[in-house]
């Protein structure tokens, strides 16, 4: 599945900008994309440097920075719970970051201590700047990003390629559409939102299997055909066999239906809290970037669009999107696993970008005979560099 139709998948079908992109790439290598989380106090956690804190008066929570690469977020608390020897649950953090990249963020953990830390050792996690507090770091508590990215591949010269930046910018300079982007569905899978609209439809064996059974090309040859296999057979014993072990939440899910046959909702209570508010959370993403192209596409003007719930009151084009995906803003409750249920809320339409500048124009020692640029700029929290760059590359 080529970029531009991955993307139409998950509802991004339009552009706000008219002028032709630069075409490239990103995430060549980790280094080339950069996210370093700015604190609600506006500190900047720089990658590789430290921000020279003590721990000072001992506390009910150790704060410190992560700092990792090529590692999803879930993985990486994963990990350090694993190091640590505690449950995940002790483990808080402000927000999810880009698995291929160079990432830093705050996370507390409680009743730990800084000696605890000292004795981790984790490929590619850094840990450092300790801080005791009384309070843990929870969704949310974040200022937002800066982003450091490079984009390789352009086949362009240094003179275009800046002149179209200037007039892309200048485009969006009131704000570019604030569309989640596609890692918010799954990079490699992205399959979140589909598994999300079977549980708010109630069908979830019908989400299980979706979890299980999607395949998709950037996946290794042995988990395409266990998925495969599953999915015609049904037999979750042969399964269990069949996936890779590296495949650790979906030998949870099979296991417990060897264990527990025809009980899908135990099923899915056996995969981490973060990863099951994500279906319905990616769902709601899903209907609000179908409604944002649609406006767009139309050139009918508008700043807030909901992140459906049972309790929202939704515009006419939201209103037809659910009827055409057969689902009611009641089915948001998720009678069936009530703990995944969500009131809903409002979301912006589009976001601006601040401090945003070009460091520079190269050739690209990755593509003998193209160009690379690198970017830097900075988002708010819950705003997606990728829907930003979309404009500015184009597919």
């Amino acid at each position: 599945m080529d970029k531009s139709q991955l993307e139409r998948e998950v509802g991004l079908e339009v552009y706000k900008s008219k002028t032709p992109g630069l075409g490239g790439g990103i995430k060549q290598l980790p280094e080339d994309f950069i996210v370093e989380e700015i604190t609600p106090q506006g500190l900047i956690l720089k990658a590789g440097k430290s921000l020279g804190l003590e721990p000072g008066r001992k506390g009910e929570q150790l704060h410190l920075t992560l700092e990792k690469k090529n590692r999803s977020t879930l993985g990486a608390m994963k990990e350090l719970s694993k190091a640590l020897r505690v449950s995940r649950k002790r483990i808080g953090y402000a927000g999810t970051k880009d698995k291929r990249a160079l990432t830093t963020q705050r996370v507390s953990v409680w009743n730990i201590s800084v000696s605890d830390l000292g004795k981790v050792n984790l490929r590619d996690i850094h840990l450092r700047d300790y801080s005791y507090s009384d309070k843990r770091i929870n969704l949310g508590d974040l200022e937002g990003n800066r982003f450091t990215i490079r984009v390789r591949g352009i086949d362009l010269s240094v003179r275009e390629i800046r002149e179209r930046i200037d007039e892309i910018a200048n485009e969006l300079r009131a704000g570019f559409p604030n569309f989640f982007g596609i890692q918010r569905f799954g990079s490699r899978r992205p399959i979140t939102h589909l598994v999300g609209r079977e549980i708010v439809k109630g069908d979830l064996e019908g989400a299980v299997m979706v979890y299980l059974t999607a395949s998709f090309p950037e996946e290794s040859n042995s988990a395409r055909e266990a998925r495969e296999s599953l999915s015609v057979s049904g037999d979750y014993r042969r399964a269990v066999k069949e996936y890779p072990r590296h495949l650790e939440y979906e030998h949870s899910l099979i296991n417990h239906l060897i264990r527990n046959e025809g009980d899908y909702g135990g099923a899915l209570k056996q995969l981490p809290s973060g990863l099951k508010r994500m279906f319905v959370h990616a769902y709601q993403s899903f209907i609000f970037n179908r409604a944002l192209s649609y406006y767009l596409r139309e050139q009918i003007p508008v700043e807030r669009l909901p992140l459906v719930g049972f309790k929202s009151r939704v515009d006419e084009v939201t209103a037809s999107i659910l009827y055409d995906e057969g689902v009611s803003v009641d089915d948001f409750r998720v009678s069936a696993l009530s703990e995944l249920g969500s009131m809903g809320s409002l979301r912006d339409a589009f976001a601006v970008c601040r401090d945003f500048e070009v460091l520079g124009v190269s050739g690209d020692d990755y593509s003998p005979g193209r160009r690379m640029v690198e970017l830097r700029f900075v988002l708010s929290k819950g705003c997606y560099a990728t829907s930003l760059l979309r404009e500015f590359m184009k597919h």
